[in-house]
């Protein structure tokens, strides 16, 4: 009786490590400091307001210092800002000036030493690096706002998200992808643009949204949305920028240097007074001046193209007229309106359903769609599973294993054996002609059983050195290094349709399983099934009769048993399949943390990730509620099977006086044992299958489609090669994954050695895919990449990328010293 409790002893111990650990991490962060949301006096603002008027000042700092961290230098010191309510402010700067770290001052990302922050209204952000939630274009707009649509056109226009939603399968209903993977840069700057007008906010902060778009576009977008005449001239306008084509037609100038304010005024008193302002201004003229013939020409090739803006009356005969000249304004009273908020999931009955639209909206087509379903697999687990495993663990070692366990098995059953010899030795007193009873010391009796109880010991501990430290030990290196390397040789395509929450849900949840609790199931199935056959043999011998109530009690078990597994099985799918969509939400949140805090939408985030917890605990808690379905009813067979054994055996001995009282005593010891044992065989053979299911979706990112190889041996190129640098394509086409347009068709050209060659085009055009081309991360449909006359397509991955070099659109640094970044 004390073998279960004994048995599970050790395992108690490092759990409640684990959970020392655990809960000391938890605490830590927990206790971490905090954004002091009390730093920024945040207070309503009403524009309709008979006491409102433009002079209201809806962002005001005074005497503000800050620093990121508490044991930092403060970054911005003696700062001193104000924005009206139809002001555009420009804050100004070389590169590392502050500028971004004002944005996050004024937002309450940075610690606050001293001074006052004040900001009247809602508040809308355009972040540097536009943040993308994997939604519809439409959703990401809107961002919890309800639908109008009226406005909803207006904004698409003044972004100039007009030919991009022409261009996409879907257009506004096409699912984005994580991180906006399939937007250029441009297109992700305007999408966030336009989620912050939608948003019809008092207060807009806008961290140079101009940086990422074609020049053309940057006019149109200033002039629509964020100048004198755009759809936010009566809203407050922070705008951080570098173009000061555009500072002329600003309320106000600020300028930064090393974290301070070194300047600040109209356009018109800066150029007057040749401040600094002034001076930064006429640097920038000055070292555009060579290639200012050059954009021109390009800028109105481009204008014909997309946008043919109306002329405006700040610019006449190619001079820049100060502000207020020439420029009528209009009414400053409240012109677009107040946005209203979408339900985030309805009542009970509409959990399940976006909030963000209306029921007239046409729901997303698998045209539009761009991440795939993770879809889980029915019915039960292949035996190639089971397969694969046990050549991960290593065939000698599982059959080291399994003769251990044996072993163990039959010292264990061969000293109750001798133990029930002993006790009848004790009560023998025939002697027949030929039988004579051998008496023997109680040393020799203790030798035996104590050998095979030394035995038995040898061969459970061996047993567990094996499993743990060979087989669960090669098996987890041996599964996580395929499914690491699966993963990285996978093309890109797999990763623009494949959520990151569910590949870290491979690497971490599902792969956890498969190292900690499926050598755990394994060894107590194995066990507990012996234990059953240890058991049902001894009962079968002393008494027989309860081998024909048994064999019914089998069928009965087994029809438990599979009641349980099918139901099971799903659950543990279902539980891992709604695992995923709550780290692809948490890791998006975290990465748009910034702007979800700007737009005060950290209740509709929060309520978002509380559903998926809770669509993924329903699974759980239903498997908790299976679980104990199958206790009760296994108890009360157990139960049945030692009551029988107890019974047949008091009538065998009493009234038949058939059976040996050692052997009955003995079977009966093994059938309190029996219970038990049948139990957990029951729950450990269904374990082990749940388990298998981990290992099934591990194995599945084990066996992914692969990029080409990386090294072609009897393909492989000199190692002078490329000698000369003649880059050329021949009728050249490509797409991004099967199913797709192809987004290069039929293009062919030739770069010589030493030319610098521009690659100009659209938003789409296709400029970045002829870069993906020649680096072999999309292949070819048709057509060929030559590289001094060699097509690179008959070379190995690592011939051809170790030859060149890249700079990225979006630059990706790794944590970790300046120095090794630059030199890796």
């Amino acid at each position: 009786m004390l073998r279960f409790p004994l048995s599970f002893g050790p395992m108690v111990i490092p759990g409640l490590l684990e959970a020392m650990v655990s809960s000391k991490r938890i605490f830590d962060f927990l206790t971490a400091g905090e954004i002091d949301f009390t730093a920024i006096d945040r207070e309503p603002y009403d524009r309709d307001s008979p006491s409102t008027g433009a002079d209201d000042v809806l962002v005001s700092i005074e005497d503000g210092t800050f620093k990121w961290l508490s044991t930092d230098e403060p970054t911005l010191r003696d700062v001193n800002l104000q924005c009206r309510r139809d002001e555009l402010v420009a804050v100004i700067g070389k590169v590392g000036a502050g500028k971004s770290s004002l944005v996050s001052a004024m937002l309450g990302d940075m610690i606050k030493c001293q001074g006052r922050v004040r900001i009247r209204g809602t508040v809308a952000y355009v972040p540097q690096q536009a943040w993308i939630m994997n939604a519809t274009l439409r959703d990401n707009i809107l961002f919890g706002s309800s639908y109008n649509e009226d406005f909803y056109e207006r904004v698409i226009d003044a972004c100039a998200l007009r030919p991009d939603l022409d261009m996409l399968p879907g257009g506004d209903q096409t699912e984005i992808g994580e991180k906006g993977i399939n937007l250029s840069g441009g297109q992700k700057a305007r999408v966030s643009l336009a989620r912050a007008v939608y948003a019809r906010a008092d207060v807009y902060i806008l961290d140079d949204p101009l940086a990422a778009v074609d020049a053309h576009v940057g006019k149109h977008i200033f002039t629509q949305v964020l100048g004198p005449q755009g759809l936010l001239k009566s809203r407050a306008r922070i705008l951080i920028t570098n173009a000061v084509q555009y500072l002329s037609n600003v309320g106000h100038i600020v300028m930064l240097q090393d974290g301070a304010v070194i300047d600040q005024g109209s356009f018109a008193q800066s150029m007057a007074r040749q401040s600094s302002i002034f001076e930064f201004i006429h640097r920038y003229i000055d070292e555009s001046q060579s290639s200012k013939a050059t954009s021109d020409a390009s800028n109105t090739a481009s204008d014909n193209e997309y946008y043919e803006d109306e002329p405006t009356n700040i610019e006449q005969n190619g001079e820049i007229l100060p502000k207020g000249v020439g420029i009528r304004r209009k009414s400053t009273k409240q012109t677009l309106g107040r946005a209203s908020v979408g339900l985030m999931h309805g009542a009970h009955g509409q959990r399940g359903k976006r909030g963000t639209q209306q029921q007239s909206v046409v729901p997303l087509t698998d045209t539009g769609r761009t991440m795939t379903t993770e879809v889980s697999r029915q019915g039960h687990v292949e035996w190639s599973t089971y397969q694969t495993y046990a050549k991960a663990c290593g065939a000698s070692n599982s059959a080291m294993f399994a003769l251990a366990l044996l072993s163990a098995s039959v010292s264990n059953v061969c000293a109750n054996m001798w133990l029930k010899h002993w006790a009848s030795s004790n009560t023998d007193t025939d002697v027949g002609l030929f039988y004579a009873t051998v008496t023997h010391s109680v040393v020799y009796y203790l030798l035996i059983y104590g050998g095979l109880g030394l035995l038995g010991a040898s061969m459970n501990s061996l047993q567990s050195l094996l499993l743990w430290t060979r087989c669960s030990i090669r098996a987890s290196t041996k599964i996580h290094q395929n499914m690491l390397i699966s993963v990285l040789r996978s093309p890109m395509s797999f990763f623009d349709v494949t959520p990151l929450g569910r590949i870290l849900n491979r690497f971490s949840s599902d792969l956890q399983r498969c190292d900690e609790m499926l050598p755990r199931s394994v060894s107590s199935m194995v066990n507990t099934m012996v234990n059953v056959i240890s058991a049902v043999s001894v009962i079968g011998l002393s008494t027989p009769l309860m081998l024909v109530i048994m064999f019914p009690l089998a069928f009965v078990y087994r029809y438990l048993q599979q009641r349980y597994l099918y139901s099971s099985r799903e659950l543990r799918r279902l539980d891992s399949t709604t695992r995923s969509p709550i780290f692809a939400h948490f890791q998006e949140s975290i990465g748009g943390v910034s702007t979800i805090r700007a737009y005060s939408q950290q209740p509709r985030f929060i309520y978002e990730n509380e559903h998926r917890v809770e669509q993924n605990i329903r699974a759980y808690y239903t498997y908790l509620s299976l679980n104990r379905w199958l206790s009760l009813r296994l108890e009360t067979l157990g139960n049945t099977v030692m009551l029988g054994t107890t019974l047949l055996a008091i009538v065998s001995l009493q009234y038949f006086g058939y059976g040996d009282a050692g052997l009955v005593g003995l079977a009966v010891t093994y059938a309190l044992d029996f219970t038990s044992s049948l139990n957990w065989s029951v729950r450990s053979y269904t374990e082990v299958e749940n388990s298998m299911i981990q290992l099934e979706r591990v194995t599945e990112y084990a066996a992914l489609p692969s990029e080409a190889p990386e090294v072609i041996e009897d393909k492989r190129p000199s190692a002078e090669w490329p000698e000369r640098g003649v880059v050329e394509f021949k009728d050249y086409s490509t797409r991004y994954r099967e199913g797709l347009d192809l987004v290069l068709k039929g293009l062919s050209f030739r770069v010589l050695p030493s030319q610098k060659v521009g690659i100009v085009g659209r938003t789409g055009a296709g400029k970045s895919s002829l870069t993906l081309a020649l680096f072999r991360i999309i292949e070819a449909a048709g057509g060929q990449i030559l590289i001094d006359g060699e097509d690179i397509a008959k070379y190995g991955l690592f011939d051809v990328r170790s030859k060149l070099s890249i700079i990225p659109q979006d630059p990706v640094l790794f944590a970790g010293s300046v120095r090794e970044n630059l030199d890796p």
